[in-house]
Parts: C-alpha cells; sequence; structure tokens
C-alpha cells in the first residue's frame, strides 16, 4: 500500500542540494501558468512548489491542497513568513476536494499518484476543478530502478496516466523530462 512522505521529513522536499527536491523555476517554465490564474497544487507538501507558484501567479491565487494538515501548516507558516498573501489552505481527502467544479486555470500533480491508495479516484478528482481548456502538470517518477523515490510498484508510467486521463477526457499536451528519475506530463482538458 502506498505511503504518504512524512511531515517530519519535510525538509528533504525544500533542499535544493537532496535528491527529493524538484526545481521549482524548471516546473513554471514547463507549464502554460499566467500570472493571474487560480492554480491548484494537489498533494503541496511543505509547499516547494506552491510557494514559487504564489509568487508567479501575483494576480492569481494558489490552492496549496494536501491530506495533511501538518504540511498545510507548514504551506501556511513559510507563506506567512514570504508575506505571500494568495496562497489558501485546502484539507483534502483522496477521494473528495473541496473545491467547486471547474474553479481552476492549472494543477500541478507533484508526485503525488504514486502514494495514493486509488490513484485514478484522484486523477478524476482533480480534474473535475479545471475549467474546460485548462492544463494539469503530473510529475512522477519514471517506472524503472532509481537510486532514490518510491517502490517501483507504486510508480506510474507516462503511457499509463495518458490512458487514464483520455478516459476522464482529457489529451495529452507534451512529455518531459524533469529530472534523470522524473517526467513532467502536461495535460489539456
Amino acid at each position: 500500500m502506498p505511503t504518504k512522505f512524512p511531515v517530519a521529513r519535510s525538509s528533504e522536499l525544500l533542499n535544493p542540494s537532496l535528491d527529493g527536491s524538484l526545481d521549482a523555476q524548471r516546473i513554471i517554465s514547463l507549464v502554460p501558468v499566467r500570472p493571474h490564474e487560480l492554480i491548484g497544487d494537489i498533494g503541496a507538501g511543505p509547499g516547494a512548489l506552491a510557494i514559487p507558484f504564489a509568487k508567479y501567479t501575483f494576480d492569481g491565487k494558489v490552492f496549496a491542497i494536501d491530506v495533511q494538515k501538518g504540511m498545510l501548516e507548514l504551506v501556511g507558516k513559510r507563506a506567512s513568513e514570504l508575506n505571500l498573501g494568495n496562497i489558501e489552505l485546502v484539507v483534502s481527502t483522496e477521494s473528495k476536494i473541496p473545491l467547486e467544479d471547474g474553479v481552476l486555470d492549472g494543477e500541478i500533480l507533484a508526485c503525488v499518484l504514486n502514494e495514493a491508495t486509488r490513484p485514478k479516484s484522484l486523477l478524476k478528482e482533480s480534474l473535475r476543478l479545471l475549467r474546460k481548456g485548462g492544463w494539469a502538470a503530473v510529475i512522477e517518477w519514471h517506472k524503472r530502478e532509481t537510486e532514490h523515490g518510491p517502490p517501483l510498484k507504486s510508480r506510474l508510467s507516462p503511457e499509463e496516466i495518458v490512458e487514464i486521463a483520455a478516459g476522464l477526457g482529457l489529451r495529452k499536451e507534451s512529455l518531459r523530462s524533469v529530472q534523470d528519475d522524473r517526467y513532467l506530463l502536461l495535460l489539456r482538458k
């Protein structure tokens, strides 16, 4: 059964010198985000992407969404220290995100599907939040053995995600490698 990343180890997701972190600026450069948009960071963790996206969407808003209240408390603390007023913290479950249908222009699901008990259900629920024409950036671990990351059996290949997304009415826009061990799949509604 997949497990959630421990709150006690959240600093690993924020330290660029460690293998768990993602380069937020690279992610921003690979997605069609605009400064006025409403963005959802699903599985926000400690805000490694939510905070940089909030800085970029200065005329918009970022919904930091997570099942772990402790992770969201870290996002709130960091946002407060940076005087970012455009982040809303949203506690969710995997099967229900308490936001309206079609409220988001874009969303990020970074290394979260491999942690989900039912990845297809989580993806379906997150895509419900996208407006028509909206985008979803799914970042996951390549489905091969790597020195770091989740167990191979919990990883999803880009092809598996594209197949699930197509069944939900989304199309693949692009596929890029974001690190040696992870990829970014951009989907469009």
